[in-house]
């Protein structure tokens, strides 16, 4: 068994409660490897994103990762060579230091990282660790890892070894022409679920029609219901004159363009009344040429990823927009 002396500290039981947490939150890309060093003096565990998985590597090569925590049982109290916590720090605030110090790991789906299986594994393995005397070595000099893991230096407890995993080769991706669409899939990558597009609502209506005087229901561009969030994507024609289009009278006998303003408008004053984020996205807000988005997909996303992260902010339901 690990001697006492240099197992005081809980910190290493808050760090499995705090991956436990982080998978629970939707964290799902987060991995860890415990072990012994050389010594056999200390335990010690890194913490990676499975995005950074080497296949070269038995383990992932998570020594090799560009963003990583570690600890050893030799460091007490102080996580991550830096962060210095309290004898009785939670395992919520492990969590939130681990955030801190990988900020690669994002909100995924299981589906989305391919480690849902390990998520699975590790809940098994974490009601397993009850105690200090309990903490799992993946390596040691002294056996044979690919009997699993075992639970607590020397006891001879075997726990199976983590499922495989293949590291994938991302495909590129396939931005739709429309740039409504582009915008949206920008959005979705960076909220990590894909929107229901052209959703309505009974209680956003445009005006009664001429001949029957029904209403019809207003679409909005992208719905995201786990969020409380629409976004919609306004082009050149939400700003700007357009007189081909904009003098086609519509069906409730108004011009096209003064409709648009007032359908605009509603949805400003609808949406957040019943308790939904509006983000409205201009094509001002990226480069552009002629009305249309000169397309660079890595900076694009940090302009969208900073406007829905504005809306996260907000106290209540609101409108978040550059342009009013």
């Amino acid at each position: 068994m690990i001697e006492a002396e240099i197992m005081e500290s809980l910190l290493p039981l808050r760090i499995f409660e705090a991956v436990r947490l982080l998978h629970r939150l939707g964290y799902a890309g987060l991995r860890i490897l415990p072990g012994m060093n050389a010594s056999g003096s200390a335990w010690r565990i890194i913490l990676f994103n499975v995005s950074e998985w080497d296949n070269r590597d038995e383990f992932g090569g998570p020594y090799h990762a560009r963003e990583s925590c570690v600890y050893s049982t030799g460091a007490e109290n102080i996580f991550n060579n830096t962060v210095q916590f309290p004898e009785d720090v939670s395992h919520v605030r492990v969590a939130e230091a681990i955030l801190d110090g990988m900020p690669s790991l994002q909100r995924t789906s299981l589906s989305q990282t391919g480690n849902d299986e390990y998520v699975r594994w590790y809940a098994m393995l974490a009601s397993q660790i009850k105690t200090l005397s309990d903490l799992p070595v993946a390596y040691a000099d002294y056996f044979d890892d690919s009997e699993g893991w075992e639970l607590g230096w020397g006891s001879k407890r075997r726990f199976l070894p983590p499922p495989a995993y293949t590291a994938q080769v991302d495909e590129p991706v396939v931005y739709p022409k429309r740039d409504e669409h582009y915008v949206l899939l920008l959005c979705a990558q960076y909220l990590g679920s894909q929107c229901e597009n052209q959703k309505t609502f009974s209680w956003l209506l445009g005006d009664p029609t001429e001949k029957t005087g029904k209403q019809k229901k207003l679409p909005v561009d992208g719905y995201w219901e786990e969020h409380d969030l629409i976004v919609e994507y306004h082009e050149k024609q939400h700003s700007e004159a357009v007189p081909f289009f904009d003098s086609k009278i519509t069906a409730t006998g108004m011009n096209r363009g003064e409709q648009r303003k007032i359908y605009d408008a509603r949805k400003t004053q609808e949406i957040p009344k019943h308790g939904i984020n509006l983000v409205i996205i201009d094509y001002r807000d990226f480069d552009h040429r002629k009305g249309k988005i000169v397309r660079n997909p890595e900076s694009d996303l940090l302009v969208v990823g900073n406007l829905l992260k504005q809306a996260s902010k907000n106290s209540r339901p609101g409108v978040t927009a550059t342009f009013a």
